[in-house]
């Protein structure tokens, strides 16, 4: 019966973080419309033109003219955020002080997605540049690159 009440009262406060402080919490920002590879299959290079992609894509963030060709660049960022609390439980045994035990990390990406013309506005060549993973979630936040 203790147990049940227990997992009752765990699952309770887990379920109520997002009202009250809890003891874990996951954030997630993202800034302008993400583009993937399904949005831009309609590209072929070199027959294309600047006009097509901009009546798809919407327009551009940023557009240069660099010698005889214009680019044009769409950014679109991702951010998360992760956080864990590991003395949240003690504020129900010592209600006046207990500590705070928190950990938490995050970052936050740009990726770009860039589309070169020539002088006519026909595309010449269009590729994405995603970010490092500065705004993965890790689980283990200790050492540098858990992945090689």
């Amino acid at each position: 019966m203790v147990l049940r009440v227990g997992c009752a009262f765990f699952l309770l406060a887990v379920v109520m973080s997002g009202c009250v402080r809890g003891p874990l919490a996951w954030q997630r920002f993202t800034l302008n419309q993400p583009i993937s590879e399904r949005d831009v299959a309609f590209i072929v290079d070199g027959t294309t033109r600047l006009p097509e992609v901009l009546d798809r894509l919407g327009s551009p963030d940023d557009i240069q003219s660099v010698g005889r060709w214009i680019i044009a660049r769409y950014h679109f960022s991702d951010g998360r955020y992760f956080r864990a609390d590991y003395g949240w439980g003690l504020r129900f045994v010592i209600p006046y002080s207990s500590p705070d035990l928190v950990m938490g990390g995050g970052g936050f990406g740009t990726d770009i997605f860039q589309v070169t013309c020539d002088a006519q506005w026909v595309v010449q060549d269009h590729a994405f540049a995603w970010h490092a993973n500065s705004s993965e979630f890790r689980l283990w936040p200790f050492g540098e690159d858990q992945q090689q």
